[in-house]
């Protein structure tokens, strides 16, 4: 079984690339529609871990047939996102605006004409790749705190075969083509800072790994272990913070959402700016939880993914009872 997987990842990383490439968007996204759903008929691995992480999503009924019908809501959504990488080195900003409406965006240019730049925080949530394209191609000076693909090579608890590592070699340069410069988040900070005090805008997964500094703050109803780097950035740059997300349609098309920036907290007197930044990380953690329990399908890849890797032995996501 793992030959034949691992035989389906090259195939769709070479021929079907191509003849995915060759298709309007439209009907890629059809196509990926189409195939997500055959996929969400057949028992595997991640049907049934996108199945269980929907325990972890208050409101979720604790009944195996809800929990599976968001599986595989969440995997027709998947199928459709991870297409849309392989259309990246193709877009352009026509192509793109016919892939995302901005909702919000006069919030972003407002927070951009205060002159100390602007932090798109978001969280791994749905095709949340797609708004260093739809920023980059609107026409803004966008910089993305990003770990490459690759780095999954190293960190997976389980060993692919050379030929799947060098897919995600491909997944990493089809990430470089977009209309953004990617900051390494296991790197360092400074081209971020720059990013900000020069004006721009900075695209952040606030519940992404990279930084030493972490907080458990409030999240779906338990702790959750959120990097604390994004808000310590803002604090020292003053920068505003508009939590931001990608909602599909139920015809494939997305919407970028980008909200009212945070009201941001400074340290009190006597307080360090760690608990400051905990604080703020809290009000961000509050709007993705929201938003998760509003559209649970557009989360579950990602809960399933956290919870493989701490398996794995990486740090959990949650705070264990």
């Amino acid at each position: 079984m793992p030959a034949v997987r691992d035989a389906l990842v090259w195939a769709y990383w070479h021929p079907f690339r191509l003849l995915v490439r060759a298709l309007p968007a439209g009907a890629a996204r059809a196509l990926a529609r189409g195939l997500g759903r055959v996929l969400a008929r057949v028992p595997h691995a991640r049907l049934a871990g996108m199945a269980e992480a929907a325990r972890l999503v208050p409101g979720v009924a604790d009944d195996p047939a809800v929990r599976l019908g968001l599986a595989r809501r969440a995997l027709v959504e998947f199928c459709q996102t991870d297409l849309e990488v392989l259309l990246f080195p193709g877009l352009t900003p026509a192509r793109t605006a016919r892939l995302v409406a901005i909702r919000g965006r006069e919030r972003l240019d407002a927070a951009l004409a205060l002159g100390r730049g602007a932090m798109l925080a978001f969280g791994h949530f749905g095709a949340n790749q797609m708004i260093m394209a739809a920023i980059g191609h609107a026409g803004y000076r966008m910089w993305q705190l990003s770990a490459p693909a690759t780095v999954l090579n190293a960190r997976l608890p389980e060993k692919r075969r050379p030929a799947v590592a060098r897919t995600r070699e491909l997944r990493a340069a089809h990430e470089r083509s977009l209309p953004v410069t990617h900051i390494d988040v296991f790197g360092s900070l400074r081209p971020a800072f720059a990013c900000l005090r020069a004006g721009h805008v900075l695209g952040v997964a606030v519940d992404g790994g990279g930084g030493e500094r972490r907080a458990a703050v409030p999240f779906l109803g338990r702790r959750a272990l959120f990097s604390l780097g994004p808000m310590l950035l803002a604090g020292r740059t003053g920068c505003a913070v508009l939590p931001c997300f990608m909602e599909r349609g139920t015809d494939g098309r997305l919407t970028l959402r980008i909200e009212e920036p945070l009201p941001l907290v400074s340290p009190a007197a006597g307080e360090t700016e760690a608990g400051a930044a905990t604080a703020n990380t809290a009000l961000f953690a509050a709007r993705l939880s929201e938003a998760v329990v509003a559209n649970p399908s557009h989360y579950l890849h990602f809960l399933a993914f956290r919870e493989l890797m701490a398996a794995g032995g990486h740090e959990p996501f949650f705070e264990r009872d």
